[in-house]
């Protein structure tokens, strides 16, 4: 329940910036992405692959499965909420030291009524750790605030685009594979803990095609971006299958149509992005 009072406190806050009209949703959008894919990145690492801390979440009878809800929450919806509100602070001061600092000891000593009440775990971890990447971590939000809530600059396309590839392909996997509605698993054999086997397949196929995307959508005419994008969904499509085919890829309640389903709606969503992003470049430069 803690991790559901945390995030609740913080979704609030957004809502009410976004009511009051503080934030643009290309903002919003902007620093979500980013914040799903920096958590992912050390979640990934720290906690799955190097097992330094889990999450004890109380929210699962499976161990395993708990850890994996603690990182949907911290990876998926506390920390990229919490960059969300933290740009908007960040982006109207000079002295960025200001919203920082009082960012970071809360991160603290948050982590730290976690660690009391048993709801984070450490292995081979330190409170030291968690406050210099804590410190770290927002400032270098701190640097991307204006580029993040003004756009003047704006964060460079491929940086945004990847991000929000990652983050749509991510969260379909977090929610119809495990530990949620756990439709389907990858097992690629790489890590003997199932979860960590599945996470990182997921992260490793899934941004194959964020790359594809990244590489080769900022670069071609807007008539041929839809034959792009059909592109690649063949090919998520086709290494799925491959996978599949290989024992790589485990079907509980799933099947190949919707394993088609997923990627098309996921690709969809990112060139709905993309249309979406540059017709708010060419607005901005009228």
């Amino acid at each position: 329940m803690l991790y559901l009072l945390t995030f609740g406190i913080i979704f609030i806050w957004t809502v009410m910036l976004l009511r009051k009209k503080q934030l643009s949703w290309h903002s919003v959008i902007t620093a979500y992405v980013i914040g799903v894919l920096c958590s992912d990145i050390f979640e990934g690492l720290f906690n799955l692959i190097l097992e330094l801390y889990k999450f004890p979440t109380h929210l699962s009878t499976n161990p395993i499965y708990e850890n994996e809800l603690g990182i949907i929450f911290s990876d998926f919806l506390i920390f990229p909420f919490t960059l969300i509100i933290f740009v908007h602070y960040a982006a109207k001061t000079k002295h960025p030291w200001n919203v920082i600092l009082p960012f970071a000891i809360a991160f603290i000593f948050l982590e730290l009524i976690f660690l009391k009440l048993g709801y984070l775990e450490y292995r081979k971890w330190s409170i030291l750790y968690s406050s210099f990447f804590f410190f770290a971590g927002f400032r270098f939000g701190a640097f991307l605030a204006p580029l993040i809530t003004n756009y003047v600059p704006p964060i460079p396309y491929r940086v945004r685009l990847f991000c929000f590839s990652h983050t749509i392909l991510m969260w379909t996997s977090a929610i119809f594979a495990m530990p949620l509605l756990k439709m389907y698993q990858f097992r690629p054999g790489w890590f003997q803990d199932f979860m960590t086997d599945c996470r990182v397949g997921e992260l490793v196929t899934g941004d194959i095609l964020g790359l594809l995307i990244t590489i080769f959508i900022p670069v071609i005419s807007p008539k041929l971006k839809p034959l792009v994008f059909a592109c690649v969904t063949i090919i998520g499509i086709a290494i799925a299958l491959f996978s599949y085919h290989r024992g790589w890829l485990i079907y509980h309640d799933w099947n190949h149509f919707l394993t088609a389903s997923r990627y098309a709606a996921s690709i969809a969503l990112i060139m709905i992005y993309d249309r979406w992003e540059l017709s708010y470049k060419i607005e901005k430069a009228q």
